[in-house]
């Protein structure tokens, strides 16, 4: 089972297929979450699979929000957020400019030693 996680302060939107269509785990998971210091209001779609969650950071976390979710069966298997996401962008780019830069000192060895003979 796999979630995906967006996640700004003060808002939190998770995709879970655990909540796709199952009224049971989505209503438990809203009321759980209301009845939380700091949560402002949460909006669930279980025919996409969604829930959005508006609350407070200063007062609440998003592992808070998460462990809450873990509690009530909600969260489960592989996560990927945009965190995980832009760790992964990083190291890509970080070997894409590498690469290219190797190419362009192999290129430039070749001008040079070219020049001198």
């Amino acid at each position: 089972m796999s979630q995906y996680i967006h996640h700004v302060p003060g808002r939190l939107r998770i995709r879970s297929q655990s909540l796709r269509c199952r009224s049971d785990k989505a209503l438990a998971a809203q009321n759980r979450l209301v009845s939380m210091d700091g949560v402002q209001s949460v909006r669930i779609n279980p025919r996409a699979g969604s829930i959005t969650i508006l609350y407070d950071a200063d007062v609440l976390g998003q592992a808070d929000l998460l462990g809450t979710l873990h509690e009530v069966g909600c969260m489960s298997g592989t996560v990927r957020s945009d965190e995980h996401v832009r760790k992964m962008a990083d190291t890509f780019g970080k070997a894409l400019v590498g690469a290219v830069m190797q190419k362009a000192m192999e290129q430039s060895a070749r001008t040079l030693v070219g020049a001198l003979i």
